[in-house]
C-alpha cells in the first residue's frame, strides 16, 4: 500500500534522527526549541518530537497523577509510546488529563497546541439493509477502508455483540477499499447491538470501527447512557450511570474474542502478543431491552487541546505529523501548534 510505505519510510527516517540525537542527549538537543531560539517551523517539529521521545515526569504518570513534565514515550524503542499515557489524552476517559495540565507540563508558555491521535487509515461501517423473515432478521453491512481518500485493501475480523450473545465473521475489503458482511439475529431479543470491525492492511497497521444499531427496537442507546468504560493499566473500570443490570464484558482484537472477569479493582484486560487495538464491550438489560457500551484500548482516535478552528487563525496553525507505535500498532500522532503572541 503506497500510504503505508510512506509511513514506514517516515518512521525509519525519524528513528535515524533519534539515534543521532541520542548521542548529544535529548534535553540538550531540545533546549533551543523549548525556549524559542529557532524559527517556528523547525521549533514546532522539535517540540512535538520532544514529547514523543521523553517519558515525562514522573515517568509512570500514565498510571495516574498529573505530569509535571510532558512526555509520552514508554522507554522502550524510539517513537514507541506508553499505552496509558496516550489513553489519558482522551477526554472521555475517567482518567483523562485536561489540556490546562498538559500545557503546564510542556512548559512552553508562548505556544498553544492540540494533539490528535488516530489510525493510519479509516474504517467506516454502514447498515445498508435489513429483512425480517421467519422470526429472524438479516442485516447487511458494508465496510470502507481508506487513507487520505485513497482505498486501502484489508483483511477484516467482524464481531457482533447483542445481549449475552456474540456472533463472528471474517472478510476483506477489495482494491476499492470496500467489503460487506451479513449477520442474522433471532427475533427473541431486542435493543442495541454492536457491530465491531478490526481491519488490518499490513502487519501492525490496523483500524477499528464500532457501529451500534437497533435490533427490534426504535433506536440505539447513546454512548454513556448506562455506563462509562475507562481502561487504564490493563484494567477496565466501569462506572454505571443507572441501576441497569449488566450481563457481560468482552474484549475483541484482530485475532481474539473472549469474556473478561471482574476483580477487586475492575476487569483485567489481557496483554495480547499480536498487539493492535482492542475493543472492550459491555452489555446489559434495562427492562426488556438490551443495551451496550464500549471503549477502545488504547482509547483512540482522540483529540485534546486548544481550539484551532477560529477562522482568522487557521492559516497560521502549523500541523506536525509523526508515525508512532502504541501497543504494537502504528498510529498517526499529530500536534497542531500556534503562537498566540503573534496576534498581540
Amino acid at each position: 500500500m503506497p500510504t503505508a510505505s510512506i509511513d514506514f519510510t517516515l518512521a525509519a527516517i525519524a528513528t535515524l534522527m533519534v539515534v543521532m540525537g541520542a548521542i548529544f542527549g535529548l534535553d540538550m538537543a531540545a533546549e533551543p526549541y523549548l525556549t524559542g531560539e529557532t524559527p517556528d517551523s523547525e521549533r514546532y517539529y522539535q517540540i512535538g518530537r520532544y514529547m514523543l521521545l521523553s517519558r515525562g515526569d514522573p515517568e509512570s504518570w500514565g498510571q495516574g497523577g498529573t505530569p509535571s513534565s510532558l512526555g509520552f514515550a514508554s522507554g522502550s524503542e524510539p517513537y514507541e509510546l506508553d499505552t496509558d499515557k496516550v489513553t489519558r489524552l482522551n477526554p472521555s476517559s475517567a482518567y483523562s488529563v485536561n489540556y490546562s495540565s498538559l500545557w503546564q507540563a510542556l512548559g512552553v508558555d508562548d505556544i498553544s497546541f492540540c494533539i490528535e491521535v488516530k489510525p493510519l487509515f479509516e474504517s467506516t461501517l454502514s447498515l445498508v439493509s435489513s429483512q425480517a423473515e421467519g422470526g429472524e432478521t438479516t442485516y447487511n453491512f458494508t465496510l470502507s477502508t481508506a487513507s487520505g481518500g485513497y482505498p486501502v485493501q484489508c483483511d477484516v475480523s467482524y464481531y457482533l455483540m447483542l445481549g449475552n450473545s456474540t456472533y463472528t465473521s471474517s472478510g476483506s475489503t477489495d482494491s476499492s477499499g470496500l467489503g460487506a458482511v451479513t449477520f442474522t439475529l433471532p427475533g427473541s431479543t431486542n435493543g442495541t447491538a454492536l457491530l465491531i470491525s478490526i481491519a488490518e492492511s499490513e502487519a501492525s497497521i490496523m483500524s477499528h470501527e464500532v457501529l451500534p444499531f437497533a435490533h427490534n427496537s426504535e433506536a440505539t442507546n447513546a454512548l454513556g447512557s448506562f455506563a462509562t468504560l475507562s481502561p487504564l493499566n490493563h484494567t477496565l473500570s466501569v462506572e454505571y450511570v443507572t441501576n441497569a443490570t449488566a450481563w457481560r464484558v468482552a474484549v475483541f482484537s484482530r485475532d481474539y474474542a473472549f469474556n473478561l472477569t471482574s476483580g477487586e479493582s475492575g476487569y483485567a484486560v489481557p496483554r495480547l502478543l499480536d498487539g493492535g487495538p482492542m475493543v472492550l464491550a459491555l452489555t446489559g438489560v434495562n427492562g426488556s431491552e438490551c443495551w451496550a457500551e464500549w471503549a477502545a484500548y488504547p482509547q483512540v482516535p482522540l483529540a485534546v487541546g486548544a481550539d484551532m478552528s477560529d477562522d482568522y487563525l487557521v492559516s497560521d496553525v502549523v500541523r506536525e505529523s509523526y508515525v508512532v507505535e502504541v501497543s504494537g500498532g502504528l498510529y498517526r500522532f499529530e500536534v497542531l501548534f500556534r503562537s498566540p503572541a503573534e496576534y498581540a
